[in-house]
């Protein structure tokens, strides 16, 4: 009698074999089914899609956003450049009509200092412009720099040397070089000057003590 334990036998090895396969083709149609209703690569491959869709979608944004930026910019600044060009314009425009009397005594002065016009005419006629020209400086708020007979100020003068003066203070402006300007609190240009040296024995500005010499 054969042993139906007996792994060996036909009969128990033919229904091992119909079990295994029993068993695979159960495992393989719930494979199926598991791909056919929830597959995690097909999943991730359709996540992975739409992320990828939304990130072009947001890349195109910004790069729209950015040429925006950069035409509005460009606009800014040529906007700035123009308003830049006819605020100068504007400016030249107010002044000039200021200084053209000032050309036109020049020209008087040059004409008057032709052939035989004598050295005290020449002097007035260049007086005459000087005092137009300072004239439409101060229609601008424009005003000279004091300098000589008052104490150096590093503020509004430049220094260029010292010399002993006996009628000078220490420190007080002797010489002015080329004249400053001023508009309003605005320094335009400081003034050049020479000041007395250490050695300068002259009494001290009106208004100051010997410490402010």
């Amino acid at each position: 009698m054969t042993n139906p334990k007996d792994p060996s036998s036909p009969d128990d090895l033919n229904d091992e074999i119909n079990r295994a396969m029993a068993e695979a083709e159960a495992a393989v149609t719930a494979m199926e089914g598991d791909a056919d209703n929830d597959d995690p690569a097909a999943d991730t491959a359709t996540g992975l899609a739409a992320a990828v869709v939304e990130l072009e979608t947001e890349l195109q944004a910004t790069k729209d956003r950015w040429l925006r930026a950069v035409a509005d910019l460009e606009n800014y600044k040529k906007r700035v450049r123009r308003e830049v060009d006819d605020a100068q314009v504007q400016a030249v425009q107010k002044l000039l009509p200021s200084f053209l009397p000032t050309m036109d005594n020049l020209e008087r002065a040059l004409e008057a200092a032709g052939p035989g016009a004598s050295i005290d005419q020449l002097v007035r006629g260049i007086q005459m412009v000087r005092d137009e020209f300072m004239g439409a400086l101060r229609k601008h708020n424009i005003e000279p720099v004091i300098s000589v007979g008052v104490a150096f100020d590093p503020a509004v003068h430049d220094a260029l040397q010292q010399v002993d003066s006996p009628d000078h203070a220490p420190g007080v402006v002797v010489r002015e070089f080329e004249r400053g300007y001023r508009m309003g609190e605005r320094l335009l240009r400081p003034a050049r000057v020479v000041i007395a040296g250490p050695g300068s024995t002259g009494a001290p500005p009106a208004g100051t003590t010997d410490s402010e010499a």
